[in-house]
């Protein structure tokens, strides 16, 4: 008898409501997070490589601002106009704005994980020797 796992859903969708640390405004959006596909990580690591020059030097902190502004900008598939006015975070002041935003996504991303490597049984189904439903042409359909 072989077991059947569904996927946990793939997007996030939450606020934000933050003071930024340097420039006191009041930050407030909701946004929409997708984790990211292989190409999609391909992408966040090429713009991450590029920010980070071939520099070894970098402060830590400008490594992680890197990497979160790189990995925003391409799991982040809904946000407010600010943000992209912002130029997806590379124009704010307010790094803790960045921050805030990175770790819920990555707080959901660890949870995301849990669901898979501890998977509810409920969510498991059994299936015996199913076989790929097709349409009206022989397509493999799901």
């Amino acid at each position: 008898m072989k077991k059947k796992f569904t996927l946990p859903n793939m997007e996030f969708t939450f606020q934000i409501q933050s003071k930024g640390e340097e420039t006191d405004i009041n930050w407030v959006g909701e946004f929409k997070y997708k984790r990211p596909t292989l190409g999609a990580r391909s992408r966040i690591a090429s713009l991450r490589s590029r920010l980070n020059g071939d520099v070894e030097t970098l402060e830590q902190e400008i490594e992680d601002f890197n990497h979160a502004a790189a990995y925003l900008r391409y799991t982040l598939t809904d946000f407010p106009q600010w943000w992209e006015d912002a130029s997806f975070g590379m124009d704010m002041y307010d790094g803790n704005i960045i921050s805030d935003i990175y770790n819920k996504c990555m707080t959901w991303e660890a949870e995301w994980q849990k669901k898979i490597h501890n998977p509810d049984p409920e969510k498991v189904a059994d299936v015996q020797d199913q076989k790929p439903e097709q349409d009206a042409d022989g397509e493999v359909t799901g």
